[in-house]
């Protein structure tokens, strides 16, 4: 019933904890596309050795470095499988995410994609805290439409074939960030919903784009949103998006401080620590970062 569809840029770093998370699920029925884009750090000898001893993992892997969109469109053009999950490389699925995400489909046959909420970890896996509040399709949409944010996680996510093929899978244009855009069409064929319980980990890392290419995400984010008010006759060419909170690159030190802070409200102690000292190695003299230390330190 499913294709579980996992495209790779140099993830060897992570890569197997993403595979064994998915061989590990609840929910056997499913072939798994690793779609290797031209890695230079053996991700795809890590993805060929897990397919010598599971028959369900199917590794495509060329010379040509496409970007992650294509590799998601190629394996929509793959794949026959009703139903997709997406997963990438540096992420863990929980054992039941696929069970219980193919339940909710199968009893919900208005909504056409649904993820969960996830627990955020760092580099090392340590829990930092969970997110995802946005469960219903009203709330997903309009919060996506008017810029509030990541309110469906990608690599959580999974959705009808035939869905994504009807909004014309993937748009190309957008090399980061195609995944707002994905959203925002299939919203306008049918219903979004996540899943109350964090059944993704969802790891919070440097070489990830969230982190590496903050501007060029924002202008696709820009893109998308405007090409989504004109679908919807909500905006002429002219007028502009509502204003949204907006991303900048930060210091080392400046990211360890939120990874802190995310920690510190999870209730995550020894995480919050651990990056409260971070930041403090980084830039001492922060008025923030002091404030972290004292507050991780307490405890609260």
């Amino acid at each position: 019933m499913i294709s579980v569809v996992l495209p790779v840029y140099n993830g060897a770093a992570f890569l197997g904890e993403a595979i064994e998370s998915m061989l590990a699920q609840t929910e056997s029925d499913f072939e798994f596309l690793v779609l290797d884009d031209a890695s230079t750090d053996g991700s795809a000898d890590i993805a060929r050795a897990y397919a010598r001893l599971d028959a369900r993992i199917r590794v495509i892997a060329d010379k040509c470095n496409r970007g992650i969109t294509a590799r998601l469109n190629q394996a929509l053009a793959l794949t026959t499988r009703p139903l997709i999950a997406r997963m990438d490389a540096d992420d863990i699925s929980e054992p039941t995410r696929l069970e219980k995400q193919r339940a909710f489909l199968d009893a919900n046959h208005d909504v056409v994609l649904v993820g969960t909420r996830v627990l955020l970890i760092d580099p090392e896996g340590a829990p930092l805290m969970e997110m995802g509040d946005a469960l219903t399709h009203d709330e997903i949409d309009e919060g996506l439409l008017n810029g509030r944010g990541q309110l469906v996680y990608h690599p959580s996510v999974m959705f009808h074939a035939e869905a994504a093929r009807a909004v014309g899978g993937y748009d190309e244009s957008f090399r980061v960030a195609s995944d707002l855009d994905f959203f925002l069409r299939l919203a306008e064929i049918g219903r979004l919903a996540n899943l109350p319980e964090p059944l993704l980990r969802y790891r919070q890392h440097f070489d990830s784009a969230g982190y590496a290419r903050v501007a060029e995400q924002e202008r696709a984010i820009d893109e998308s949103l405007r090409r989504a008010r004109l679908r919807r006759a909500v905006a002429d060419v002219e007028s502009p998006a509502p204003p949204r909170p907006r991303r900048a690159p930060r210091t080392r030190a400046a990211t360890y401080r939120i990874w802190g802070w995310w920690a510190l409200t999870g209730g995550n102690i020894a995480t919050a620590r651990k990056y409260a000292f971070k930041a403090l190695a980084g830039d001492p003299l922060d008025r923030e970062t002091m404030k972290l230390v004292f507050c991780a330190l307490r405890g609260h």
